[in-house]
């Protein structure tokens, strides 16, 4: 099977050369392990070949396994020096180290983490990308199904699904199933959080609820989900945030300020005690960098609104 883990990377198998690769996988435990390895190696490393850089591929997947061999060695080598001098013993973290990664590898699953404060750009396996906004996780299978893609999210990401009309996408939620051929959407879906978002920007999704018996809506683009009183709705929209995605830059029109500090409290990772719930019904229009304080943003909005805030702790701050 080196020849097919070869053209598989290589991106030039046929459809049932992968189908016999992905059975090989589900027998070969050892198979499946080096693929995954491999498959993430690629990803992590952002060695995946570009259009027209065949032999260039080649080459980097030819060192890719070398790699994977040290490794190998290195792992076996860890149980020689651990209890070595203090000299051995900087080389035994390093080693430690590369066990670790290897045993991320041979897992089914892997999550991808976007910590507060921070966006994380994924590429998968299948050429599908996700911007991952703060206080978000990931969960995506080592390796796909030759059926579907699915991966599970918790929290706020923005899907560039790669087409493949055999092996539809699919997007999982706390409670919401979205399923897609090829397209771009926007999913918000934080677990501890009772509102659920998905705005379409080109393609087509169908979003079912788990709970309803796979029931749902179909969404056309600049139109979006949202849940009204436990159920699904679907409304016009235009989604605002392509700067975001690009630029770190977060839009907001005609926004109430009790939905705009919910999107503060997620990316900032703060509770905001509000004195006054008039105040969370005034509306604004602006935009913020993915960098700026929270600090700085308040000052901005508070320029031209009625309100006043009180900073009193690094994870606390009064708007009265």
């Amino acid at each position: 099977m080196e020849e097919y883990l070869h053209n598989y990377f290589l991106g030039i198998m046929t459809d049932s050369e992968k189908e016999r690769l992905f059975k090989e996988l589900e027998k070969d435990a050892a198979l499946k392990e080096e693929f995954a390895a491999l498959q993430n190696s690629m990803a992590l490393s952002g060695l995946m070949e570009e259009e027209g850089d065949k032999r260039m591929a080649a080459v980097k997947l030819k060192e890719l396994k070398r790699m994977a061999a040290k490794r190998r060695v290195l792992r076996l080598s860890w149980k020689m020096v651990k209890y070595a001098a203090m000299i051995l013993l900087v080389v035994g973290t390093w080693l430690l180290s590369k066990e670790y990664n290897l045993d991320i590898y041979s897992r089914e699953y892997t999550w991808v983490q976007a910590p507060k404060g921070q966006r994380v750009y994924v590429t998968l396996a299948d050429g599908t990308t996700v911007w991952l906004n703060p206080c978000t996780r990931l969960k995506v299978p080592n390796v796909f199904d030759a059926r579907q893609r699915i991966v599970e999210l918790e929290g706020e990401g923005f899907f560039k699904v790669m087409k493949n009309a055999e092996a539809p996408f699919i997007v999982k939620t706390d409670k919401y199933d979205i399923r897609v051929l090829g397209t771009e959407f926007n999913v918000f879906a934080y677990p501890d959080r009772d509102d659920f978002e998905t705005e379409l920007v080109t393609g087509s999704v169908y979003i079912c609820d788990r709970e309803e018996n796979g029931q749902g809506i179909y969404l056309k683009p600049d139109e979006k989900a949202i849940v009204l009183n436990g159920r699904l709705h679907k409304l016009s929209s235009e989604y605002k945030q392509r700067q975001l995605q690009t630029n770190g830059i977060y839009t907001f029109g005609d926004q109430p300020f009790g939905e705009l500090l919910k999107r503060l409290e997620l990316w900032y990772e703060v509770k905001f005690i509000v004195k006054n719930p008039e105040i969370l019904k005034q509306v604004y229009n602006g935009k913020f960098r993915q960098n700026d304080s929270i600090e700085s943003i308040l000052q901005a909005i508070k320029d031209v609104g009625k309100f006043q805030y009180r900073i009193l702790s690094d994870k606390e701050i009064e708007i009265f």
